[in-house]
């Protein structure tokens, strides 16, 4: 049976090294996916908390947050008007993102965009 991906958190600890840790974890290489770059969720925990009159932790959450935005824009659901351009293609995700666990600085337990790209990825 082949490895799940899973959800690494990232460190800036002295000698943290993701490929090892990813590698140790189930033998799957390790991708980050922060911002800047193609993976970084581009709704701003801030940005809606602000735009929505929430505290941070509710502009993090998956019903009206960063999390909820970056669905609706992968999926086609996001009003044109709030998004931030053409979301990549799910063979895109699949393409780059597939067979790999997936690194961001969420707190395991806490809901994190890494999560819809791993379900993405390799659903």
């Amino acid at each position: 049976m082949a490895a799940r991906p899973q959800r690494l958190q990232l460190s800036r600890r002295t000698g943290f090294d993701l490929q090892a840790v990813s590698l140790a974890l189930n033998g799957l290489p390790a991708r980050r996916v922060t911002r800047p770059g193609p993976w970084g969720n581009p709704f701003s925990i801030v940005e809606i908390a602000e735009r929505h009159g929430l505290d941070a932790s509710a502009g993090a959450g998956e019903g009206c947050g960063a999390l909820r935005g970056l669905a609706d824009w992968l999926t086609g659901r996001l009003d044109p008007a709030l998004s931030p351009g053409p979301p990549p293609s799910h063979e895109a995700v699949r393409a780059g993102l597939a067979g790999h666990n997936l690194a961001y600085w969420c707190k395991p337990g806490t809901p994190c965009h890494a999560d819809l790209l791993i379900a993405l990825a390799n659903g």
